[in-house]
């Protein structure tokens, strides 16, 4: 490590339980330079911003900032020293006006200011960041690019040293995103050192010197930013195919075969028929002022399996929120079985047989495993009920094992068990897997895929959200990648897997 670095992290180690959120980071950021950090969905970068501005408290290595450890630090302590950072979502005072919400800022760092000198340092601020026509503006009245600026623009009225940026890029449209990397080049001048958390790899592209890789929480590769992002072994990272082997065949799943299984499947679906299961139709949906779903048309067939890929970012889960109902689509439509279900709320839509296994697993803390799986089932007889669990323990036998332990008790990899196995319990005709395999070791990611491709054999309908490249290819009937939410490369899984876009898609910007 250098002594004369602006900004060192040596060691650094986060846990969560049992789950190693960052194992042992180490890099070096210099005076003068813009460091990247990137790595798949789930890799532990937001964490990793954590631990340099003090939101997180370590669980070892340290945090050393211009020679000063700053490891015993909280982040309001670490801000005075320099440290400076935004967040992912910007969450501005909304009825404080843009120039109140700087101030805010301001006094924090400089609670004896006189009010006029103050003003001046803030307005200086929003007309270095592209804010003073808007000064005066209610937060609430701009828009999300608008916005992350006025994050910037809070940051810098502390005055850092060094600037943290998590995600700014999140949710821009292309137009924007010129204009963010165009901010971004500019404050250069105004700190002494930049670190970019990022998936949206125009920006790390166009700004970064160097970049840090990190993956299951290690550092995978850290160097100049062209070499690291022509490197095979981080576009085997994004691709996924740094595990090596595919997903194993329908023969490698859980003792008591395929057949066991038949059952949790409406055999009324089964069958591959020419009209739509579901089918959307230039589907638009976002965050407020975000857009994220930029005109989707897909259709899915009875006992098809279609794979959704992409970047983190690329609106791969707001796609799955938008077919469950839990988020409304503000353009365009949503059919099931022909009938248009666009307006219906989330429980009417999982009535028709649309269940999701959605991102983040959702186990009921207070519940049993068993009790987690009963509840998906509450309609069905005591029998019926009994059929369907003894399926889902064939499916997944570390259930069966703890069915009397808490839900949140296990692993990681067993709580997605058992979330996937309370989608299954409602018997349903379609299932959406959101991003099953987020932060979950190789082994436990070729069981979850058995077991996927078990259900295939069993003619289930699915819908499979994923990161990991070549698991959902070795998988899938149809696949379909997303960039900018919109599918920007479509076709069979062979198709997809050799065509030089797929690469670009993930590792470049694809033109």
């Amino acid at each position: 490590m250098s002594a004369t670095a602006l900004l060192q992290a040596q060691g650094l180690t986060k846990r969560y339980g049992g789950v190693i959120a960052i194992d042992g980071v180490s890099f070096d950021l210099q005076a003068g330079e813009v460091l990247g950090v990137i790595g798949p969905n789930g890799a532990g970068k937001s964490t990793l911003v954590g631990l340099l501005g003090g939101a997180l408290a370590a669980d070892a290595g340290s945090v050393r900032f211009d020679g000063r450890d700053l490891t015993p630090l909280p982040a309001a302590e670490r801000a005075r020293a320099g440290i400076g950072r935004t967040y992912q979502i910007p969450r501005p005072f909304l009825d404080l006006t843009v120039r109140e919400n700087l101030l805010a800022a301001r006094y924090s760092l400089h609670p004896w200011a006189r009010r006029a000198d103050a003003h001046a340092a803030c307005d200086r601020i929003l007309e270095r960041t592209g804010l003073a026509d808007a000064a005066a503006l209610p937060a609430r009245a701009l828009p999300l690019l608008r916005r992350k600026r006025l994050e910037v623009a809070r940051a810098l009225a502390l005055e850092p040293q060094l600037l943290l940026l998590d995600e700014v890029g999140a949710g821009l449209v292309d137009a924007e995103v010129s204009e963010l990397i165009e901010l971004i080049r500019s404050l250069r001048a105004e700190v002494r050192g930049l670190l970019i958390v990022e998936h949206v790899l125009r920006v790390v592209r166009e700004c970064c010197d160097r970049l840090l890789v990190v993956n299951f929480g290690r550092p995978l590769a850290q160097g100049r930013t062209a070499e690291v992002l022509a490197s095979e072994d981080v576009a085997a990272v994004y691709l996924g195919t740094a595990h090596g082997a595919a997903v194993p065949p329908p023969a490698a799943s859980p003792a008591g075969g395929i057949t066991a299984l038949v059952d949790l499947v409406d055999p009324a679906i089964t069958d591959r028929g020419m009209s739509p299961l579901l089918e959307l139709r230039d589907l638009h949906a976002g965050y407020g002022q975000a857009r994220v779903l930029n005109g989707i048309d897909l259709a899915v067939r009875a006992g098809q399996v279609v794979a959704v890929l992409g970047t983190n970012g690329a609106g791969k889960t707001t796609l799955a929120a938008a077919i469950a109902g839990t988020l409304r689509a503000s353009r365009g439509s949503i059919h099931i079985d022909g009938s248009d279900v666009t307006a219906w709320p989330a429980h009417r839509i999982a009535a028709l047989g649309l269940a999701s296994c959605m991102e983040g697993r959702r186990i009921f803390a207070p519940l049993s495993v068993e009790e987690n799986l009963k509840l998906a089932a509450r309609g069905a007889g005591r029998g019926e009920m009994q059929t369907r669990l003894e399926q889902v323990y064939v499916l997944f036998p570390d259930l069966r094992e703890r069915r009397a332990n808490a839900g949140t008790s296990m692993s990681g990899g067993q709580q997605q068990m058992l979330a996937i196995g309370r989608a299954l319990m409602s018997r349903p005709r379609l299932i959406v897997f959101d991003e099953i395999s987020l932060g979950l070791a190789p082994v436990t990611m070729d069981r979850l895929y058995a077991a996927l491709a078990a259900l295939k054999a069993a003619g289930l309908t699915m819908i499979i959200v994923e990161q990991d490249v070549e698991r959902a290819l070795a998988l899938a009937d149809e696949v379909h990648v997303m960039e900018h939410g919109r599918f920007a490369l479509s076709g069979s899984a062979q198709a997809v897997r050799d065509d030089p876009r797929l690469r670009q898609l993930y590792i470049g910007s694809a033109e």
